[in-house]
């Protein structure tokens, strides 16, 4: 754990490497675990404002083992973040696999794919990168083809999959206007082209993911931001079915073939998006920070009431050391029928409910609560001071994101798709929430429908609580981005917030070895 560019992600591959060096196994096998890693940071990591790599997705991954042999491994992911394919702020980019395809795809491939100069394309921002970045990016792209193949794409499947990808990017140029004549709204004459781009690929490549509905009827009967909001929700979910994808693929290539009755250890290595506190803060940070909130409090039961209680039962001296317990703001965000997250969902159940009256209802509902505050002035938002400090949040789109559905006629589309890929989204994405969330104290939490997989951060809490963890605490030097840069001031506040401080007096004054009685006696 740690903040956004702590080095979560790097840490979590030097782990994997060491691991995979201590037991000299499976070699190919320990290749594969170690050489997905590309495959996923392209389709799950993008540039933000505090780290130029950032994992936009959790994951846990566990290594399968028989006599200190690793037999196999399994790729769990949640919460990806599918908002950042149509939307990202200033100093931010898209996901990395996009800007890779410009620079490594070949100009016959890219007019197979209908792409166009990448300052065109709404987003991505019109930003690209220069000559030298251009140059890393197109070693990424050649990375990302190898692991592609290496994991088990067929040739037609990595066309199919880089066709929608093409396709998502044209989707989000189709623009809308007033049909005059029925007060409806249909596709602009000047985005008739993007339109066409999105929907058909060049003539052996198949149909893409995008509309063919929309070709057929341009008059869309209803107002234009609806029909935005329906052309967004058709690029996010294309693109997360790529991703969920990816990851059955890596999971079909790294399973375990061995005899079911053999009993396996396994270690898990959990990489999850660090907190994260921007100058705009949207329900996508509010989620993460959440998760973080209850990583934190996993770790204070872990480290101190765990702890303490173990010496209080071995009825040994002990001076109880307090620490900064986190559960009043786990209570303020899932607390029932009260909390955050549960007035959330009963204003996003109400039609007629807006963003204004889902802060009203927040600003009446936590009164006097330590670690809620109301905006100030006329902006629509709330401050919640979390563990790791205040963050603002902008409330503007709760509702929409929560609510999340894929319309009706969207979810026809991806059935008559002649692109197999896109078919099962159908089939298997249930209607109702993504962001679903099932709350049972504080091993809860929010849950991700995608794909033929439900993931979600209660299952990963409980089998968390039922394990033997070990925490490593990433801390970030600095908030340049810079190397070799300590600023003492950054790191003291995240020693302080992490209860690290409390954690070395625990360590310090208590017991680090603890025999049985047996080894114990025996020695």
């Amino acid at each position: 754990s740690g903040e956004s560019g702590a080095g979560k992600t790097e840490s979590t591959k030097l782990l994997l490497q060491h691991i995979m060096n201590l037991c000299k196994g499976n070699s190919q096998l320990e290749q594969q675990i170690l050489q997905v890693n590309p495959l996923l940071e392209a389709f799950g990591n993008a540039q933000t404002v505090m780290n130029d790599n950032s994992s936009r997705f959790g994951k846990y991954i566990q290594l399968r083992f028989q006599k200190n042999t690793v037999q196999g491994a399994k790729l769990s992911e949640y919460l990806l973040e599918k908002s950042r394919v149509v939307q990202q702020d200033a100093g931010e980019r898209n996901f990395h696999i996009f800007y890779y395809m410009f620079a490594g795809l070949s100009s016959e491939q890219k007019e197979m794919y209908g792409l166009l100069d990448p300052s065109l394309y709404r987003y991505i921002s019109g930003r690209f990168g220069t000559q030298e970045v251009t140059e890393r990016w197109k070693h990424k792209y050649q990375e990302v083809c190898n692991a592609l193949d290496m994991v088990g794409f067929q040739e037609q499947e990595q066309v199919d999959m880089q066709a929608i990808l093409a396709g998502v990017l044209s989707l989000g140029n189709v623009t809308f206007e007033p049909e005059e004549s029925n007060g409806s709204a249909k596709v602009s004459e000047a985005s008739r082209g993007w339109l066409k781009a999105a929907a058909v690929s060049h003539k052996e490549s198949s149909l893409c993911a995008v509309s063919p509905a929309l070709l057929r009827s341009p008059s869309v009967s209803c107002c234009c931001s609806l029909c935005a909001d329906a052309r967004d929700s058709i690029a996010k979910v294309a693109y997360g079915r790529v991703f969920g994808w990816i990851v059955c693929k890596i999971n079909e290539l790294l399973a375990e073939n061995v005899d079911p009755e053999v009993e396996l250890g396994e270690i898990g290595i959990l990489d999850i998006f660090g907190f994260e506190n921007f100058a705009v803060n949207r329900f996508e940070q509010l989620c993460i920070n959440l998760a973080n909130e209850q990583l934190q409090h996993f770790f204070n039961h872990h480290i101190f009431q765990l702890e303490q209680a173990a010496y209080k039962e071995e009825g040994l001296p002990w001076e109880t050391i307090t620490f900064n317990n986190n559960e009043p703001i786990l209570n303020l965000l899932l607390a029932k029928p009260i909390g955050l997250l549960s007035l959330l969902d009963e204003q996003s159940a109400f039609p007629q409910a807006t963003d204004k009256t889902f802060v009203d209802k927040l600003n009446s509902s936590f009164k006097g609560n330590l670690h809620f505050q109301p905006a100030q002035g006329r902006d629509l938002g709330f401050s919640i001071i979390h563990y790791a400090g205040k963050v603002q949040y902008a409330v503007r789109g709760f509702l929409e994101k929560n609510r999340d559905t894929v319309p009706a006629n969207v979810r026809g589309l991806f059935i008559s798709s002649v692109t197999p890929l896109l078919i099962p989204l159908h089939i298997h994405h249930e209607p109702g929430p993504t962001l679903a969330r099932v709350k049972c104290g504080h091993k809860a939490h929010v849950k991700l429908l995608q794909g033929e997989k439900t993931h979600s951060l209660m299952v990963l809490m409980e089998r968390m609580y039922s394990a033997n963890p070990h925490f490593v605490r990433c801390i970030k030097p600095n908030s340049q981005k810079e190397p070799g840069v300590l600023d003492n001031q950054v790191v003291l506040l995240q020693l302080r917030y992490n209860g690290l401080l409390e954690t070395i007096r625990i360590r310090r004054d208590g017991f680090s070895w603890r025999p049985s009685f047996e080894e114990f006696a025996e020695r």
